[in-house]
């Protein structure tokens, strides 16, 4: 087992975090595990993540970016090492030290609550005479300690806010900005308020600016145990990260007919934890199954679109809505393998493309079976789509619309949909809005792909509030 500790400088001398979750969260929000005065930090800024002897940082989407050893976290999280100094914000640097835990640590516990020394085979005998004096004088020590620290703190007018704040004090500002003064108390909603599955935390802004319902988002509480209101609530603050991700940080409000849409599917997913696996592939199988196929696939998926200068979550959640990450699946029209390519657009995309044979059929098939090949395709089509449609907030999700009914059909959907009412955004949520006078391809296909894709991703990206015993999708790289 791994001892992982973070080192960083304030005024007062070097800090120290210890971790010991599989998740520890950074930023200066309430969303936050810890928390720095640094005016350079995103309300959630980057998560660090452990699994057995992987450790690694995600940047959260954050405005100024994540940085390990002066380099840019990638897309899917970079691996750290003893040593390495990560910078969020303008000026917190985390030294990070990772050395393994002394083996005899549960033993030295043992014999701390026990009074035996490592060798059991001489005990040591106390007494209380013999502990007595030890005991007078740790408590005259303590009560010198606390004494100078009392007098310290008036002497100085008050002292100085910590530079990290710890997640659990109910008390820390949620809208902390770092200033001179020590931040103000949260106000309380009254005596009792002490509901542990109801975080502290708020949606009280989006990247517009505009303002969002300030309603508690659930924390510690599995998908399918919230309320109805609680579940739109985490949906629409997941998804318009997602939203931030493959949009380049930024993105309009998702509007109330969109993520109705995202919940129907959201719903349907998470209702399949309980589904019993089944022995081949395909869709509607156990959730755990189904996301433990596409961590296999993550790996290649996250390389090529890295690759490309793509986010590779795109890939990551385009192959589960196509195929749930099985590798040779055949559509009864015939499109074939982890991404569904149909024969005239693999020979466009994959390289060499001799290896696309027509009429190609499972379990065989041809190199739209193979993962690796088949995700520098996807890769590459997506780099055309996204060129075609821009990189921006509002084009993206077009981009992922477009895989599934291809550009042209999509251009001309979008065309009739802005024709009917001009100063409409050109945005997929728009085709959402006027899906009434599209065509009916769209309406039966192209209104719910989108819409799910952002419902896959919200539990690929955080599963484990879907009860499954995975890491975000996004952090298998290797």
């Amino acid at each position: 087992m791994l001892d992982i500790r973070l080192t960083y400088p304030t005024p007062e001398g070097s800090k120290e975090i210890r971790i010991e979750n599989s998740k520890t969260t950074f930023g200066r929000g309430s969303e936050a595990d810890f928390r720095f005065a640094d005016d350079g930090l995103s309300r959630l800024h980057a998560s660090l993540y452990v699994d057995g002897d992987r450790v690694w940082v995600v940047d959260e989407n954050s405005s100024n970016g994540t940085f390990v050893n002066g380099l840019r976290v990638a897309g899917s999280g970079t691996p750290l090492r003893n040593g390495d100094a990560i910078k969020i914000g303008n000026t917190t640097v985390l030294n990070i030290r990772i050395s393994e835990k002394a083996p005899e640590t549960a033993h030295s516990y043992a014999a701390a609550q026990t009074g035996f020394g490592a060798a059991p085979e001489t005990p040591q005998q106390f007494s209380l005479m013999s502990i007595l004096p030890i005991a007078l004088i740790a408590i005259a020590f303590f009560v010198i300690s606390v004494s100078a620290v009392i007098i310290g703190y008036k002497l100085l007018g008050g002292g100085k806010a910590e530079v990290a704040y710890n997640a659990t004090d109910p008390d820390f500002d949620d809208d902390f900005e770092p200033t001179n003064k020590k931040p103000s108390p949260s106000p309380k909603s009254g005596a009792g308020n002490s509901d542990s599955n109801i975080s502290n935390s708020t949606i009280t802004e989006s990247p517009t600016g505009t303002t969002t319902p300030s309603l508690p988002v659930p924390s510690g509480k599995l998908y399918l145990s919230m309320s109805e209101t609680e579940r739109r609530q985490y949906l629409a603050d997941k998804a318009m990260k997602i939203a931030q991700v493959i949009g380049n940080n930024s993105s309009d409000p998702i509007p109330d007919a969109a993520l109705d849409k995202i919940k129907a599917f959201a719903d349907g997913y998470a209702k399949r934890i309980n589904v019993r696996a089944g022995g081949g592939c395909g869709f509607g199988d156990n959730l755990q199954s189904t996301y433990e196929r596409a961590s296999k696939n993550a790996p290649f998926i996250v390389k090529a679109f890295n690759e490309k200068g793509t986010d590779p979550r795109i890939g990551l959640y385009l192959a589960m809505i196509e195929s749930e990450h099985c590798v040779c699946l055949q559509s009864p029209t015939g499109p074939l393998g982890m991404f569904q390519f149909t024969y005239a657009t693999a020979k466009l995309h994959f390289v060499p493309s001799d290896g696309v044979v027509k009429g190609a059929k499972p379990p065989k098939g041809d190199i739209r079976c193979e993962p690796e090949p088949a995700a520098r395709a996807a890769a590459s089509y997506m780099k055309a789509l996204t060129g075609r449609y821009g990189t921006g907030p509002a084009s993206v999700p077009l981009a992922i619309g477009s895989y599934n009914s291809g550009e042209g059909g999509l251009s001309t959907n979008l065309v009739k949909a802005l024709e009917s009412n001009t100063g409409l955004p050109r945005d997929f949520w728009t085709l959402i809005a006027k899906g009434d006078i599209l065509s009916k391809q769209f309406q039966s296909e192209n209104f719910k792909y989108v819409p799910k894709f952002f419902a896959a991703a919200i539990i690929g990206e955080n599963p484990q509030d879907f009860g499954l015993k995975l890491q975000p999708l996004s952090t298998y790289s290797r």
